[in-house]
């Protein structure tokens, strides 16, 4: 499963891969992804800049129109 990620710093834009869900109900488990991206303690940008905050909603923009395989 793969979603466009665009960092809200420097633009750039770039398609994730989220993992397979599995068994799990996809619904559950993009809460699921949602919630480890909020509250990670730092992330390093595609463009390279490193932020030492969570990336979600503050760094990160996630297009879920584009999810898909």
């Amino acid at each position: 499963m793969h979603v466009d990620v665009s960092c809200a710093k420097c633009g750039q834009r770039k398609r994730v891969d989220l993992g397979d869900p599995g068994a799990t109900p996809v619904e559950e488990y993009l809460h699921l992804v949602g919630e480890r991206l909020s509250h990670k303690p730092s992330f390093e940008c595609f463009g390279g800049h490193l932020e030492l905050a969570p990336p979600l909603p503050r760094f990160w923009t996630i297009h879920w129109d584009t999810l898909g395989d």
